[in-house]
Order: C-alpha cells, then structure tokens, then sequence
C-alpha cells in the first residue's frame, strides 16, 4: 500500500485507495453466481477470484496455461474451475470460449460477469505475433475474443468489466495506428501499451452502446497504480 493511499480520503462510498476487496465485499452472499476471470493466476486476477469465491461465487479463471490455471483454482478457497486462455493466440481464445460454454451448459447456467484482468505492460522490445503488436494483440484482441463469444452466456443482468488504465492517454495523438498495428513505424513502450488500453475503452463504451436497455452492462475500470507482476518489464524507479 502506497503513503498516496493512506493520505486519500474515503469516498461517499466509505471506501478509498486502502479499502481492500474482503472490506469492500463484507456481507456479500454470492452463492449461485459464476464469473470468469483471466489472468487468474497472479496480481489482481488472483486476488479478485479468492475474494469471489470467498463470497460464495463459481469462477471459471482463466491463465496462459491450464498448469497455472489449475494451481491458482486450487488454492482459492472455494469453488474454482481452470481454463486456458493464451490471448495473444486467438485459436487459444477460441477453444477458451468453446470451454467455457460446455461448463456452463453442463450447469445449466450463464456468466454473471466477464472480468477482462490479464495484460502485459510496457515491453521494451517491440514484439509482434500474427502481424500484431504484442500488447494490442494480447490487452484488446484476446479479449475482444473472449468477450464478444460469450456475451450470448452473459445473464440477463450480467457485466463485462474490462481493466483499463489511465495510460491510455499516452497512446499515439491520433488514436489507434490502424495503418501500422505492428508498431513497426513509431514503437514506444508506453506509446503502444497506451493504444492496447485505448482499444480497451473503446471497445467497451462500443459495447455499452449495444448493450444498453437489455439489462447488461459494460465497464471499464483504472484500478491504479499496484505492485504486481504486471510491472516485470519496467525499471524499478517507475514502480516505485
């Protein structure tokens, strides 16, 4: 926890920077819900899917690998179900969509939220996987994916929430490159991480549009600034 978030009042809520997610969800009683959540296995996936299934909740949690999915569900301290979901390979967010769908029906259930949490974060290296740069392919794509094949399982008052991030400000002054998506002419770290968060947004005020009178929602959170394994590829002073 950072001195910023100790000094921050709490909101009309009652809750600000410190409040943690158990303080936030305390009497919450979410037994009969089921969420899926990617990036499961670490950072704020992982917590996010122990504090829902503490609360009673079914999730379905998402990682690059079935291994990591599964070790992250078996720690959680209730009822977890393991998916792969390698987003930056669309086959891989496919057969996640696929998967996802055959649990559910077997249950005879539907999603009460699609938490869009995994991402990678400002390579230093430009990397590019099917023509894509690495992180549109991995922050939106992937997700866009996995969103857009399961919103027919979205319950009728269910959520896709999608993690944004204030960088999206730094995202190239004329949007998204739709002329160069693999960054070959102009790559920069943040530049490019700002473009994947840009789509993010866009993406969801998209969905909203659509999914407005139906019940469903769509919403995109910043959740800060975290000292997660999301910051692996910056320099210490950026994180500190």
């Amino acid at each position: 926890m950072s001195l910023l978030a100790l000094a921050m009042p709490a909101g009309p809520s009652g809750f600000g920077y410190s409040s943690t997610a158990e303080q936030v969800t305390a009497g919450l009683d979410l037994t009969g819900r089921r969420y899926l959540v990617t990036g499961c296995n670490s950072g704020l996936g992982a917590e996010t899917m122990r504090v829902l299934c503490l609360r009673g909740a079914t999730v379905l949690g998402a990682a690059r690998t079935l291994d990591k999915a599964q070790a992250a569900c078996d720690a959680a301290p209730g009822l977890a179900v393991p998916l792969a979901c390698e987003l930056s390979e669309p086959a891989s967010a496919a057969a996640c969509v696929a998967a996802c769908i055959d649990k559910l029906d077997t249950q005879g259930a539907a999603l009460d939220a699609i938490i869009c949490n995994a991402g990678i974060m400002a390579l230093q290296k430009r990397k590019v996987k099917h023509g894509l740069e690495l992180q549109f392919l991995t922050n939106h794509v992937g997700h866009f994916i996995l969103v857009t094949g399961l919103l027919d399982s979205l319950a009728s008052k269910g959520r896709v929430v999608v993690l944004s991030s204030a960088a999206h400000k730094q995202a190239p002054n004329q949007g998204i490159r739709f002329d160069d998506l693999a960054c070959q002419s102009w790559y920069s770290p943040w530049g490019a991480y700002g473009q994947s968060k840009l789509a993010n947004l866009l993406f969801v005020r998209q969905l909203a549009g659509r999914l407005a009178g139906s019940g469903k929602v769509a919403l995109a959170v910043h959740p800060g600034v975290i000292a997660t394994s999301l910051t692996r590829h910056l320099k210490p002073l950026a994180v500190a």
